[in-house]
């Protein structure tokens, strides 16, 4: 019996492999899968829709904690830290902001308006086997909100009996963070029943970088749970059923040892988040097979954003969330046909009495999609699908095509392009549900009655070369990318002096584009050495300057932003990960509060390294390693009560020292 393993591919942002085993002339293909780019099982080099994909040993090698870590070396993304007091961050996908990218929980719209605010740092990493993370409006079919991407959260099924746990403590230039966390998985004899329990715990100080007894990042408290059963009825079809529960308390201002209304500046947030869903997936025949699931996300929380001893700033919001959704596959020789539908309904109750704000919306999105999958030849695949949305905010449905293409000229060299159409509703979004302390006022946003939806063109070509090389495989690859949009959403400074909060109005501000490329270039020995190196350059403009300032660029937009991540890995010594992330200038509003008039600042560039060892030693794997080597930050952060706590730009952690270890059974 002959047998032999040959790498054969690389694959794109993780250089996932494909391994081809070859027995008795029969060739087996093992490689990473990816479902995001099509609602599809693909082979992650045979996708037509160009995908990143973050796996389970990417996400251990950042020592990331939550899912905000854990994008952070991707290329074409970024995550940032907008407030000094409350710590909201947000995740850009190719300069579009946090509102423009849809966070999908195993394929599911979960994470809503008011989760969206503080939720890339309240999922846990515990949970999540892969991230898949598609750019740019080739996914369409996952309706609104999905303008500038996608980021799937893939969930964790164990293959096979055991468990982890893992203890790592922070400490960020003085100020102590422990994280705790667990999990275990249970699979019968047969493979029919897998269970997963997971447990999670993050306590973290407050840090004040300039000493003005101001927090310049947040006090958190995070606690979450959660079980995922996978149950095969037949050989055919199985259920799943998750449960997740989330529990977050952040606080930063002043005097953190007070009740809120003893600070000069408060802002408080205790958030429960509770998740589930059940899902059925049957395959009558090779032919066709469904799926059916049913979702939802309960999102509540108590607030509190005041200034000057204010004992009415206190707050609360309700946000559930439902989701119905279906998709049926049928397998005609060279076409694979999906159609469905998909049903959210959202209610949004959110009471803010100091800023005379009270919302109370509810919002419904019925879907209807359709997408044929046909590879026509050998080297060409080509997807063409269509969305139909009807939603509560908007008089007529819309109609939302795709087209993705991926040419093969040869087995190391593929060229993808994509075109699609989508929207946003004029409705809450996350930004509007932070309210950051501006010159001792609280920050509000409110819709334009006139607002109307946000229409997009998204463009994108590029080609990827994977040769053969010393005994591994290298990577170069090139992407442009270009989205046009119409009637862009903008906000304007409408400040009324005579209230008690600082007032901004999103409206349509006409013509807006983004375009740019992205280069990848890498080298992969599998198991043994990864170098991957991600720059983007970009423009990213509206149509007619800005009213406040008059410039045409997006704020907090760089042009320029790169990642660089290497890894080593020798069982029988150490572990290596060298990462680093490089910003380039960009502009950023300060209003006045410390200052005494509203400036437009052009920010430096900021360089960032990190790196970790990690060994096992009597049966626990070690890992020692620091965030930010060289403690590049902010140097110019507002001081005292009448600081603008938006005004924050710099890497999100200054240097971090950690150790963790981590015992599995």
């Amino acid at each position: 019996m002959k047998k032999s393993m040959v790498i054969v591919a690389g694959a794109v942002g993780a250089m996932a492999v494909m391994v081809h085993a070859q027995d008795q002339g029969r060739t087996v293909v093992l490689e990473d899968v990816v479902v995001t780019g099509t609602r599809t099982e693909k082979p992650l080099s045979e996708a037509p829709v160009r995908t990143e994909l973050i796996r389970r040993v990417d996400i251990e090698n950042l020592s990331a904690l939550t899912l905000a870590d854990a994008v952070e070396f991707t290329s074409g993304v970024r995550v940032e830290n907008n407030c000094q007091n409350c710590g909201f961050n947000q995740m850009r996908l190719l300069g579009l902001d946090g509102a423009y990218s849809q966070i999908l929980i195993d394929g599911q719209p979960l994470m809503s308006s008011l989760a969206a605010v503080y939720g890339i740092e309240q999922i846990p990493t515990r949970m999540i086997e892969r991230i898949e993370i598609v750019k740019g409006g080739g996914s369409a079919l996952y309706g609104p909100g999905a303008v500038a991407g996608v980021v799937n959260i893939i969930s964790r099924d164990p293959r096979e009996s055991g468990g982890e746990v893992e203890a790592t403590y922070m400490d960020v230039d003085g100020a102590g963070s422990v994280n705790v966390s667990a999990l275990g998985g249970v699979v019968s004899s047969n493979g029919a029943t897998r269970f997963t329990v997971f447990g999670q715990m993050l306590e973290q100080d407050a840090y004040d970088r300039d000493g003005d007894g101001f927090s310049d990042l947040t006090e958190r408290q995070l606690e979450a749970f959660g079980f995922r059963l996978r149950q095969s009825i037949t050989e055919e079809a199985d259920v799943v059923m998750h449960y997740t529960r989330t529990f977050e308390d952040r606080r930063g201002g002043d005097r953190l040892d007070l009740p809120e209304f003893q600070a000069e500046v408060a802002e408080s947030v205790q958030a429960t988040r509770d998740v589930g869903g059940l899902s059925w997936s049957h395959a009558p025949s090779l032919k066709f097979d469904y799926r059916l699931t049913a979702s939802f996300a309960l999102t509540e929380r108590d607030s509190y954003y005041g200034s000057g001893q204010d004992p009415n700033a206190f707050g609360s919001s309700k946000n559930p969330v439902y989701v119905l959704d279906s998709q049926f596959n049928h397998y005609l020789d060279a076409h694979t046909v999906s159609w469905g539908a998909q049903y959210q309904h959202e209610k949004l109750e959110d009471r803010q009495p100091a800023y005379n704000r009270i919302t109370d919306e509810t919002y419904d999105n019925a879907g209807l999609f359709v997408q044929d999958d046909w590879r026509f030849a050998d080297t060409i695949n080509l997807i063409l699908g269509a969305r139909v949305d009807k939603h509560s905010e908007i008089n007529d449905p819309i109609l939302s095509p795709r087209m993705a293409l991926k040419w093969s000229p040869d087995h190391d060299v593929s060229v993808r392009a994509s075109y699609a159409e989508g929207f946003r509703a004029p409705q809450v979004f996350d930004e509007d549900l932070h309210i950051t302390q501006v010159g001792g006022e609280g920050q509000v946003i409110r819709n334009d009655p006139e607002l109307e939806e946000e229409r997009s063109r998204s463009y994108s070509l590029g080609m990827e070369w994977t040769p053969e090389l010393a005994g591994g495989r290298a990577l170069f690859e090139t992407t442009l990318f270009y989205t046009e949009l119409k009637n862009a959403f903008a906000l304007e400074n409408t400040d009324n002096p005579a209230t008690p909060d600082f007032e901004f109005t999103r409206l349509n501000r006409g013509g807006a584009e983004v375009y740019g490329a992205e280069f990848n270039v890498g080298y992969q020995i599998p198991d043994v050495f990864e170098v991957v190196l991600g720059y983007v350059h970009q423009k990213a403009r509206y149509a007619d300057p800005d009213e406040d300032f008059g410039s045409r660029d997006y704020f907090r937009t760089p042009d320029d932003y790169a990642v660089l991540k290497v890894t080593w890995q020798n069982p029988r010594l150490i572990d290596v990960f060298v990462g680093a992330k490089y910003t380039g200038p960009m502009q950023v509003p300060h209003y006045a509060g410390f200052i005494e008039e509203d400036v437009l600042k052009t920010t430096e560039s900021f360089l960032t390294w990190d790196a970790s060892v990690s060994r096992r030693i009597v049966g626990l794997r070690w890992t020692l390693g620091v965030k930010n080597i060289t403690d590049e930050y902010q140097d110019d952060l507002d001081q005292g009560p009448e600081r603008d706590a938006g005004y924050v730009y710099g890497p999100r952690m200054p240097r971090t020292f950690y150790v963790s270890a981590k015992a599995e059974f």
